[in-house]
């Protein structure tokens, strides 16, 4: 059985998770996980809601201290969501603590809300999501992470709240251009299983855009749960990996001190 690593996990340090870490560490063991990463959040746009100095200097300190005692390997991660709408402040929270894992995310289009507090059902998607591609190339160009997060984060609403159908077609040479520039840059993808549990019946991206990240070269790829609760740790991993090795990927990422290691799917 291959090695189990969840690479995208939140406790209670996140404003809108409820697990704590001794709650997820107890989880891991139980699941017999080779590994996770705590990814709670900094979206550098929110700073007040979700990205507080305090909270994640404290939240290390309880990362280091499990470290210690944990039977599998704890990863301190960051989420840093939109980073270059304070990139200041980003490079700030980026020196902040000795991080395993940066994780770059976006969950909106500059200047307008969370995809979360939209209501998907009239508006113009176009309006919303060329800038939100556009946004992600650049987060790429930026280069200061390690993986980019739920390429497709605007289709679990869209799509898996609001069950609106929608064509990427109209942005498949931008999400070309995102590829290729994280495959320049050494971006690894996240394969982000929780679309399995939200309404898609498949990781974000889906099998598709995996297909064409493969045939574009990309190999780099991370495996996430987007756990907000221990219920969710590690689900829909399994599934993925298979996916993952049915479109020909042989090997996942993991990391420590910011230094990509491979396992075997």
């Amino acid at each position: 059985m291959p090695d189990l690593y969840d690479m995208h996990t939140h406790t209670n340090r996140s404003f809108d998770a409820e697990a704590s870490l001794a709650a997820q560490c107890r989880r891991a063991a139980e699941l017999g996980l080779a590994g996770f990463a705590v990814t709670d959040h900094c979206d550098v746009n929110v700073q007040s809601l979700a990205c507080s100095r305090t909270t994640l200097a404290a939240g290390g300190a309880d990362i280091r201290r499990m470290q210690e005692e944990a039977p599998f390997s704890l990863l301190q991660g960051i989420e840093l969501g939109e980073p270059l709408e304070d990139l200041p402040y980003a490079e700030e929270m980026l020196a902040l603590l000795p991080y395993d894992y940066v994780l770059g995310s976006i969950h909106n289009s500059p200047g307008k809300p969370d995809f979360y507090y939209l209501d998907c059902r009239e508006i113009d998607l176009d309006w919303m999501l060329r800038p939100y591609f556009e946004e992600l190339i650049k987060l790429a160009e930026w280069g200061q992470i390690d993986a980019i997060a739920h390429m497709t984060y605007p289709i679990r609403y869209i799509t898996g709240k609001y069950n609106r159908k929608v064509d990427l077609s109209p942005y498949f040479d931008l999400i070309d251009q995102l590829f290729r520039t994280m495959i320049e840059k050494g971006i690894a993808l996240e394969v982000n299983s929780s679309g399995l549990r939200q309404g898609l019946n498949a990781p974000m991206p889906d099998g598709r855009f995996l297909r064409r990240y493969f045939a574009l070269g990309g190999r780099k790829i991370v495996l996430g749960s987007d756990a907000h609760t221990t219920r969710d740790l590690a689900a829909g991993i399994p599934e993925t990996m298979a996916l993952c090795r049915e479109i020909g990927f042989t090997a996942a990422l993991t990391f420590r001190r910011r230094k990509a290691i491979e396992y075997k799917l």
